[in-house]
């Protein structure tokens, strides 16, 4: 089996949940930050804006819909073109790691996001942007997807370490988002 397949639904839920919290797996224990896709880039994470102590990013995006929105998106860029094109490359044993960024198309209200851009300086003012679909306008999401490989898997297992909106404009109206 090769890491560049087709995913299902089911099995994208699955190492999405088995993913979160676990250490990322080709870093030592000791640096290794836990994976954290559904606790800070959904709906489940406690404070929108806090990352609870950590450093905090410049811009940091949210999916403020369900878990469910999180797992449809990421199944579509894993099985995209690109996507796929990716996940080949960790069929070369060198490879630990790759970046995925993929395109998804939305139409209607399927999700929300939320993105705070936050200040460089002190005292500068923290912005944010809200993407919402609720007038039945759709979007175009790009995705950013960091997938691992979990070491001394038999079956070509990944690791999600993290999975966001990176960039996203509307498809329709006067008002480009970004």
């Amino acid at each position: 089996m090769a890491y560049n397949r087709r995913y299902g639904l089911d099995e994208v839920h699955r190492i999405l949940c088995d993913s979160e919290r676990r250490p990322r797996p080709e870093l030592a224990a000791a640096v290794a930050k836990p994976g954290h896709a559904i606790s800070l880039h959904t709906e489940a994470r406690e404070d929108f804006f806090s990352r609870g102590g950590a450093k905090l990013p410049a811009k940091d995006s949210i999916l403020l819909g369900s878990r469910k929105h999180l797992i449809q998106a990421v199944h579509e860029v894993l099985n995209s073109v690109p996507g796929q094109i990716e996940l080949a490359k960790l069929n070369n044993p060198q490879c630990k790691k790759v970046e995925i960024r993929g395109v998804v198309l939305r139409k209607g209200r399927d999700f929300d996001i939320f993105t705070v851009y936050r200040p460089k300086t002190k005292g500068a003012q923290t912005s944010f942007d809200w993407l919402s679909t609720h007038k039945g306008d759709g979007f175009i999401l790009q995705l950013f997807i960091l997938v691992c490989k979990l070491p001394g898997s038999s079956r070509e297992e990944i690791h999600i370490q993290t999975a966001f909106p990176e960039d996203y404009a509307r498809t329709s109206g006067d008002d480009i988002l970004r």
